[in-house]
């Protein structure tokens, strides 16, 4: 699943700047659907190596601000196909707080709106013990 679509890159950036980020064909009149959907690969490759270690994926529902991260990651891998170009100063401040966002969200400092699951199996990442009931309680022990 991916958190964003091309009409949303289309949204974001010009038409024409986007032909010229997504098309190798300097004559090319729109944007490669290829070049397209490796940029928007990247940006999901990005949110789902923070995200998995909270959530469980693929999420149910893609929140605002999840999507808004992707896209900013996206913009910046379309810029960057472009060495001779320079990235313009808000694309690479919105992808690193894209960045920064996701990592706060992975370390738990910030929390998206969606519901984690309580999930108990070895794949969340949590050991569970269970043990009988003490033999040598302190009371017994007390009494020594």
């Amino acid at each position: 699943m991916s958190y964003t679509t091309d009409a949303d890159l289309f949204n974001l950036i010009a038409a024409r700047t986007l032909t010229q980020l997504a098309a190798d064909d300097p004559q090319a009149e729109a944007p490669d659907p290829l070049i397209l959907a490796e940029a928007r690969a990247y940006a999901d490759a990005q949110v789902d190596a923070r995200l998995r270690q909270r959530y469980s994926l693929p999420l149910a529902s893609v929140p605002r601000e999840l999507r808004d991260w992707a896209l900013a990651l996206a913009r910046r891998w379309l810029y960057e196909r472009r060495p001779d170009q320079d990235i313009p100063p808000a694309v690479i401040d919105a992808a690193k707080e894209a960045l920064a966002s996701l990592d706060a969200v992975r370390d738990g400092k910030m929390s998206l709106a969606i519901a984690v699951p309580d999930d108990t199996s070895a794949a969340s990442g949590r050991v569970l013990v269970s043990a009988p009931d003490r033999l040598f309680t302190m009371d017994f022990l007390s009494s020594y």
